[in-house]
């Protein structure tokens, strides 16, 4: 049992480099660590994020990638998961 606890507070094993960006990221907006996090993770349900943490988040995304968000593109499906949210980095340009 000690191996599977161990295996998931290391997040970067199954995600991929923009994911890891996106967690990174979060863990600096909740100012807490997010071991265990994947792609799946819903931003929502369960690290309990609010519209105000979404801002803080995309504002901390676009400057450690580099990258500009149009929001008139963004829709409520964008943040279902780091997955989703990912998928939307990558079509912005990352």
């Amino acid at each position: 049992m000690e191996n599977a606890i161990s295996l998931d507070a290391s997040p970067d094993a199954s995600l991929d480099a923009t994911e890891e960006a996106i967690v990174r990221a979060l863990s600096r907006v909740l100012g807490r660590e997010l071991p265990g996090v994947t792609a799946q993770t819903r931003l929502f349900e369960d690290l309990n994020l609010d519209s105000t943490s979404v801002l803080e988040l995309l504002m901390a995304i676009e400057e450690d990638l580099d990258v500009e968000f149009d929001p008139d593109g963004l829709r409520q499906h964008h943040f279902q998961s780091v997955g989703a949210l990912s998928g939307y980095v990558r079509e912005a340009g990352v």
